[in-house]
Parts: C-alpha cells; sequence; structure tokens
C-alpha cells in the first residue's frame, strides 16, 4: 500500500502543479508540497508490502525505498531551486509525474507493464517542460522530436523481446527444468539481448546514440536533466537489470559474442564521453557527456550478465545518478548566478560563492569515488567482468576522466576573477535589515519572509545546490545494497513474482 500512496500523491500532484504552472506561486506551493509528502511516503515503502491490484501485483522493496526516497528528496530540491531562480514550475509538475510512473513501473512484476510506465513516464517527463519553458520556442520542435524519439524507440525496443520472452518459443516456457537451452533458441537469445543493450543505447544516450543528450542539455535548464537522464533511466535500467537476470542470465555462458559486442559499445562510449566532456567549454555540454560517460558504465552490466555484474549495475546507476543529479544542481544555480556557462568567464566563481565551491567538491568527490565507495566498488567489478585486461584497465583510467573535466572547473573556480564574476554580488547571506527596507516599512512577517527569501535567493539556491551535493555523495558511498528493486517474472512458469523478490 505504501507505493501506491507514493504514487496517489505524486500522480496528481504532478498533473495540479503542471495545470496551475501559469500561476507560478500556487503551482509551486502545490508542487512542493506534494514532493515533500512524496519524500516521507517513498521514505515508509516496505519490502513486506505487497498489494493485490488489476490481476497484477504490487510491491515494495528495500532498493525501491532507497531509490524512491533520493529520487522524491531532488524533486523536491530542484523545485525549490526553479523557484528561487525564477524558472517557473514547467519541470516540478512533469517531475512529480515522472515520480509516480517510475515508482509504480518498478513495482510491477510484470517487465512488459514496467517497460510501458516507464516509458509513458518518460515521454511526459520529457514533452511537458519544453511547452512551459519560454526558450525553447526557437527550438523546441527540433529538441523535442528528438528526445521523444529515443524513447519512444526504447520502449519499443523492450516490450518487444519482453513479449517474445513470454511467448511459447521464448525462453520463460521453453527452458526445461535444469535451465538447459534448446540450440534452437541460441540465436534468438543472443539478438534479444543486443536489442536490450540497444533499447540501453537509446534511452540513456550511449555513443552512438548520444546526440539527443547534447541537445537536451543544451536548451533545457538543467532541472529538466535529473528526471529524464536520470532517475527515469534509472528505472530503465533497473527492470532490463532484472529481466535479464530472469530470462537470460541461466544461460548467458552461450552468449559470448553478443557480450563482447555490448563490452566494445560500452567501452567507446566512457573513452568517447569522457573525452567529449573535457573538449567541451560549457558546462552543460560537460554534465550532458559526464551522463554518456556514466550510461557506457552501465551498459557493462548486460555486457557480463550475472548475479555479480546485475548487483554492480544495481548499485552503478543509483550513484550516478545521484551524484551527477547534484552536478545539475551546481550548474543550474551556477549560470542563473553569473549569467554565464562558459569556464572562461566563470575564472573565480569559488572564491565568489563558497558554499557552491563546497557543493562541487563534493559532487567531484562522488564522481570519482573512493575505494568502499558503492560507485567506486560497483565500476571497478563491471570493468573487470565484462572486459578483458588489459584493456580493462585502460578504460578504468579513461573512467576516470571526470579528474580531468571536473577538477579544471574547481581550479578555475579559485584562480583570479573574471569580468562577469567579479561584477557579481557576494554570496553571503543578507540580514534582514535589507528586507525591512525593501518593505517601505511595511513589518509584518507575511512580508518579512517573502522579502527575506528574495533578498537572499542566490545564497539560499546555493545552500540547495550544496544539500543536493550531499545526498548524492551519500547514495554514491551508500548505493543499494545490492538489493533488487524492480519485480521480476518467474522463470519457466511466466507468473509474477512480488517486487523485489528474484527467482532461482
Amino acid at each position: 500500500m505504501s507505493v501506491l500512496i507514493l504514487v496517489l500523491l505524486a500522480l496528481p500532484g504532478g498533473v495540479a502543479t503542471t495545470l496551475l504552472a501559469r500561476r507560478k506561486g500556487v503551482a509551486f506551493a502545490v508542487g512542493l508540497a506534494t514532493a515533500a509528502a512524496a519524500v516521507v511516503a517513498a521514505a515508509s515503502i516496505d519490502a513486506a508490502d505487497v498489494v493485490p491490484i488489476a490481476g497484477s501485483l504490487i510491491g515494495g522493496s528495500d532498493g525501491l525505498r532507497t531509490l524512491g526516497t533520493s529520487w522524491a528528496a531532488f524533486v523536491v530540491l530542484f523545485g525549490v531551486l526553479d523557484a528561487l531562480l525564477g524558472v517557473g514550475p514547467a519541470v516540478l509538475g512533469p517531475s512529480l509525474i515522472g515520480l509516480a510512473f517510475g515508482a509504480v513501473g518498478l513495482a510491477v512484476p510484470d517487465p512488459g507493464i514496467g517497460f510501458t510506465l516507464l516509458g509513458a513516464g518518460a515521454l511526459l517527463t520529457a514533452v511537458v517542460p519544453m511547452m512551459g519553458v519560454s526558450a525553447m520556442q526557437a527550438t523546441g520542435v527540433r529538441v523535442g522530436i528528438g528526445a521523444v524519439r529515443p524513447v519512444i524507440a526504447s520502449t519499443f525496443l523492450t516490450l518487444l523481446v519482453v513479449a517474445w520472452a513470454a511467448s511459447p518459443a521464448g525462453p520463460l516456457n521453453a527452458l526445461d527444468p535444469l535451465g538447459d537451452l534448446a540450440p534452437s533458441l541460441e540465436l534468438a537469445m543472443g539478438l534479444a539481448l543486443l536489442a536490450i543493450a540497444s533499447a540501453i543505447v537509446l534511452r540513456l544516450g550511449a555513443i552512438p546514440g548520444h546526440a539527443w543528450v547534447a541537445r537536451y542539455a543544451e536548451a533545457m535548464p538543467a532541472s529538466a536533466i535529473p528526471p529524464l537522464l536520470g532517475w527515469g533511466a534509472a528505472a530503465f535500467i533497473l527492470v532490463s537489470l532484472s529481466w535479464v537476470e530472469v530470462t537470460l542470465a541461466p544461460t548467458a555462458a552461450t552468449l559470448g559474442p553478443e557480450h563482447a559486442v555490448i563490452g566494445v559499445a560500452a567501452a567507446a562510449t566512457i573513452i568517447l564521453g569522457g573525452i567529449a566532456a573535457v573538449l567541451h567549454d560549457d558546462i552543460e555540454h560537460v554534465l550532458a557527456y559526464s551522463i554518456v560517460q556514466d550510461a557506457g558504465v552501465a551498459l557493462l552490466a548486460f555486457a557480463a550478465t550475472g548475479p555479480t555484474a546485475t548487483a554492480a549495475g544495481r548499485d552503478w546507476i543509483l550513484a550516478a545518478v545521484a551524484v551527477k543529479a547534484g552536478l545539475a544542481a551546481w550548474v543550474h544555480v551556477t549560470r542563473s548566478t553569473f549569467g554565464t556557462n562558459r569556464r572562461a568567464d566563470l575564472r573565480g566563481w569559488a572564491r565568489r560563492a563558497p558554499l557552491l565551491g563546497a557543493a562541487f567538491a563534493l559532487v567531484l568527490i562522488g564522481a570519482i569515488g573512493l575505494p568502499t565507495f558503492a560507485g567506486f566498488e560497483a565500476r571497478s567489478t563491471l570493468l573487470r567482468l565484462a572486459l578483458p585486461a588489459p584493456i580493462s584497465s585502460l578504460v578504468l583510467v579513461t573512467a576516470f576522466a571526470p579528474i580531468v573535466f571536473l577538477g579544471r572547473l574547481l581550479v578555475d573556480g579559485v584562480g583570479a576573477m573574471s569580468p562577469a564574476v567579479r561584477a557579481t554580488p557576494g554570496m553571503a547571506i543578507v540580514h534582514g535589515e535589507g528586507a525591512w527596507g525593501a518593505w517601505a516599512g511595511d513589518r509584518t512577517p507575511t512580508r518579512l519572509v517573502p522579502a527575506l527569501i528574495r533578498t537572499n535567493r542566490l545564497p539560499l539556491a546555493a545552500a540547495a545546490a550544496a544539500l543536493a551535493a550531499v545526498i548524492g555523495l551519500s547514495v554514491s558511498i551508500g548505493g543499494l545494497g545490492s538489493t533488487a528493486v524492480a519485480g521480476v517474472p518467474s522463470a519457466g512458469v511466466g507468473t509474477p513474482l512480488p517486487s523485489g523478490v528474484v527467482a532461482p
């Protein structure tokens, strides 16, 4: 019931926030209140809570509680950032809708239903903000089509593969009790794994399907990046991993060539994504290509199917998404504070805004990782399992590209201030006197609080970005504890198991 409570809060609240978008104050009030309630509901998800509904089951899990709480917390933070920075509620409503679809998509044990719900949520998350962001008027059609096509294509591919697997000719019904694979199924299962990997490439923006990610990150406010390219993509990966774990992993030893093809695509994405992030000079593209590189690491989980790779893939995708959500928060506040996105114009940004500097340092630590961090260990495990030496060592070095493309931004931040940064007012919290004066002597509390917030909106936004970085680093350290998130079908009989239960 706890998952249903989360969905019944987030979905109507997201729709109401979207419909009230023209009345910004009311929309933010409804959206932020809904998001705060969603955090509480997500934190209360119980692994033993399974509810039958419409002939299926909706169940909680420890992994879903961790993911849902983190997802909802970032919806709150980015809603606060948009309110403080004057972006408008165009992203907050779709973010809540995406959270609702993502939660129920992960809670149902039928992967076909799960992929359908995740695809619908991704479409709404991608399209709705474009209609409410004024900056999108000139390029909205091009960027919108670019974002919608991979979402539709990836959803179609996964549904096609899931339908085949559950058909009389598929492995869920064709495998014997010992899990032996008929020779006639070997080619079909190899193609199924490649199709799932292709869907991951499209949905997460791995190379060569990365162009739309860069265009989307450039055109949209940074608050729109985590809902589509972060949490929604993570949910897609988690359902895919659960399906592969039950359907293909028991006979994965016969899929060597397919694993090699996926491994090559993953290695190319990690290497080229890191290089692209280093070469670009604006912070939106750095964010986009760092996400592309993370997608390559996630793809490795499908190049080395098995329980260890699946657990590592779960830990990695959650850690990567949380850390890059923190980076998106920094990009959002930095762009709004200094009015520029170029490195040359951002020199000295950390000296002018020390709280932003602290937030960015935490993001850098989370992106690189340290031994014992869940994200660090997951990345190392996936590289070791999916790629042979010495290729794995070479790709591992490239995977540490954040040291370069994020480290140089931090070095720029502590250097001499550029004219644009020097012209920006200091980021210290302003005391109440300025707010009193702004209201010309009207000292009623209902007037004072909004005035204080308005006067201190940039320092408060920096504080919210720092909190996002703290959450991202915490998730990167803890991960999912290798717990399952998505429900999976039981092998051999085609009947569903409760969410979070992995079939033998």
